[in-house]
């Protein structure tokens, strides 16, 4: 069945007797030159069509195409993908970008690397998109790899992995300058690129002034900091280094009538990441390469509570305030060896250690240090025994002081059917390590009163600990194609999910007999019932000449619990629902863009979602599309190469929701003005 209904795809997109006469018309040559390269994958540069899993390459020129000024709504144009803007009140006013669904304001099951050092939350899961310190401009390219990948970059690789490429300081010599302003935004990126003999360097910095979604406590005041340097050491060997800095106010809370706490109020961020790497060239197909990076985040919030005079009972203070911060600070150190055993075989293998420090006294009930350690070892095959067929096997073995180890293996097979036409089969595995806040979360809330010996409390989340981790194996079907101008990615896949970690109610919950609660929706986390993911997903692409790209993706997507699934409890059953439907059974999106003659360039996004229902801070959202519309002139003035763009997000003012009916999306133009000189 999954054949047949590959093959009817297939044949829909192309007529069938139009497929037999082009594959003819294609060299082995013309269409390897075709296929773009790839490299997070397997640790192994590999043409898209002989990678093990199905991956989305995101350029730059379709970055500077699509006129995004927030990097989450890039991730529009993947299949399977779903992007929600502003999700929560409390340290998630943030974009949720997840991959299947499963999520709620932290997309907890996806890792999320910026040139290999991952940006995955230890105490969330997910990405602060917002707290990245990282320009836009800066990009190269991004690969997105459509399935589990903890063969190649460990737990929480669970569903996806997103791979964030920088651009080289040599492609970013000389200055630029970009200027953004337009609907409650505004923004300045200004780089500088040069070079010292054999020392090749930039610096970027930028201000972002974003007022957010309309009716919401939403604002980010964002400040940047990049540098990058490369030193060629010799023709074998080269150093890279990396810093970046983010800091700045975000808004979070509800409003005063919807909230006991969380209240409107402003937060400062701020983080720094350093980061080394040194690559030794040892042949042809031959490399030795150490990475070491250090990463520090801190969110200082001063929460205050609503006015709590409603209450039975006089209180000392009728409101309350403490401070939340948060941190949690990263070291990383991995090694790997790329060679070519034989002439059919290449092999990347080789091992990391990781220390994670995280401390939230409010979240954790503790000051103490949280402390995570992780150590890693790792290895990928590709195996070319004939012309047509690339076999890849890989797995990673991991222990950490939370769940103790786990191997993650995986293994593909790609048969060319001809020049251009790929079939390939493949099944993965993975897991996904507890977050701190599903094993730790320990929240309660004192209300000191008047009345001696009373004090009331709220115990919102209380974690007793020792889960297991997730597990998943993931099965595939895909083919990957190519027909002169038109490009195509399909594939079927299935997802069994075990162990998932889900939260429930504590019934009846343990307190102090000197503390009086005043409610019981107590929250906590355990190992539940069992999930599958099935569907199918596809991505097209249509280059006309050099003017003309048209880019398609369509994902069909079906979420449900295990055939054997017994839930223990109406809440537990409850949060399943929640789960099937926190991703769109179907999505479509749609990006073209044309150029004109005299440097005038247009284009057109469309973007269609399903109806949804998001956990946690999310409610059920209907169906909902946009238009974002584009268009831009470029010229040259004296020695300076200049553009200038209008861009409008939402540009019909569609009534647009995500993630939540409170946040709705209206038109949002901006204009942006960039020189290169």
């Amino acid at each position: 069945m999954a054949i047949q209904r590959l093959l009817v795809v297939l044949c829909v997109a192309w007529p069938c007797h139009a497929f037999a006469a082009d594959v003819t018309e294609l060299s082995e040559e013309a269409y390897l030159g075709e296929m773009p390269t790839v490299l997070t994958v397997s640790r192994l540069a590999q043409p898209v069509d002989e990678s093990p899993s199905a991956v989305t390459v995101i350029d730059e020129e379709t970055i500077r195409a699509s006129g995004v000024v927030d990097l989450a709504d890039i991730f529009r144009l993947v299949p399977g993908m779903y992007v929600g803007h502003n999700a929560g009140y409390f340290h998630t006013v943030n974009p949720t970008v997840s991959y299947h669904g499963l999520t709620d304001a932290y997309s907890r099951r996806m890792q999320v690397l910026i040139d290999g050092r991952s940006v995955y939350s230890p105490i969330y899961g997910g990405v602060q998109w917002s707290d990245i310190p990282l320009a836009i401009e800066d990009i190269a390219r991004i690969e997105v790899t459509r399935g589990p990948n903890s063969a190649s970059h460990g737990a929480n690789s669970f569903l996806g992995v997103i791979n964030i490429i920088t651009k080289h300081t040599s492609e970013t010599l000389g200055n630029m300058a970009v200027l953004t302003s337009g609907s409650d935004r505004k923004g300045l990126t200004l780089r500088h690129g040069g070079k010292e003999g054999d020392l090749q360097y930039r610096i970027t910095a930028g201000l972002k002034n974003d007022q957010g979604i309309q009716a919401r406590n939403d604002d980010k005041r964002i400040r940047i900091l990049n540098l990058r340097a490369d030193y060629r050491l010799n023709a074998q060997d080269e150093l890279e280094f990396q810093f970046g800095y983010n800091g700045g106010d975000r808004e979070e809370g509800m409003l005063e009538e919807d909230a006991l706490v969380f209240l409107p109020r402003t937060k400062e961020v701020y983080n720094h990441f350093e980061q080394l790497n040194w690559r030794r060239t040892l042949g042809p197909e031959a490399e030795f390469k150490i990475q070491a990076y250090h990463s520090y985040d801190v969110s200082d919030d001063h929460v205050r509570s609503a006015d709590l005079s409603f209450l039975p009972v006089p209180l000392l203070n009728p409101r309350l305030a403490f401070d939340h911060e948060v941190m949690t600070e990263r070291y990383d150190l991995e090694a790997q060896h790329t060679f070519a055993p034989s002439a059919t075989t290449r092999l990347a293998w080789g091992g990391g250690l990781r220390l994670d420090r995280t401390r939230s006294e409010v979240f954790l009930g503790t000051d103490d240090t949280e402390r995570f350690r992780l150590s890693r070892l790792f290895g990928h095959l590709e195996w070319n025994p004939v012309q047509r067929l690339i076999v890849n096997a890989g797995a990673m073995l991991e222990h950490n002081s939370m769940t103790g180890s786990d191997l993650t293996p995986r293994f593909s097979v790609n048969y060319k059917l001809a020049p251009g036409h790929t079939l390939r089969a493949g099944i993965s595995t993975a897991t996904r390590t507890p977050t701190l806040l599903e094993e730790k979360f320990n929240m309660r809330i004192l209300i000191p009163t008047a009345v001696p010996g009373l004090t009331l409390f709220e115990q919102q989340f209380l974690n007793p600990g020792r889960l297991s981790p997730e597990r998943i194996t993931s099965r595939e079907l895909g083919y990957q194609g190519q027909v002169g101008a038109l490009s195509l990615d399909a594939r079927l896949f299935h997802d069994q999910i075990r162990d998932v970690i889900a939260q429930y109610r504590i019934e009846p919950f343990p307190h102090p007999a000197d503390l009086t609660p005043i409610s019981d929706r107590t929250l906590g986390n355990r190992n539940s019932s069992d999930l599958t993911v099935h569907g199918f997903e596809a991505q097209a692409q249509l280059r006309l000449g050099s003017h003309t790209r048209i880019i398609g993706n369509f994902s069909h997507i079906r979420i449900n619990p295990d055939m054997d699934t017994t839930f223990t409890s109406s809440s537990e059953a409850s949060r399943f629902e929640e789960l099937q439907a926190s991703m769109p059974v179907n999505s479509f999106s749609l990006l073209a863009w044309h150029r004109f003659g005299s440097g005038w360039m247009g284009t057109v996004g469309y973007y269609q979602l399903g109806e949804t229902k998001m956990p946690g801070d999310g409610n059920h959202v209907d169906s909902a599309r946009h238009w974002d519309l584009r268009l831009a002139r470029s010229f040259t003035l004296g020695r300076t190469q200049n553009q200038i763009s209008l861009t409008s997000q939402n540009a019909f003012d569609y009534d647009y929701q995500e993630f939540a009916r409170y946040n709705s999306m209206q038109r949002r133009t901006y204009l942006q003005y960039r020189v290169d000189f």
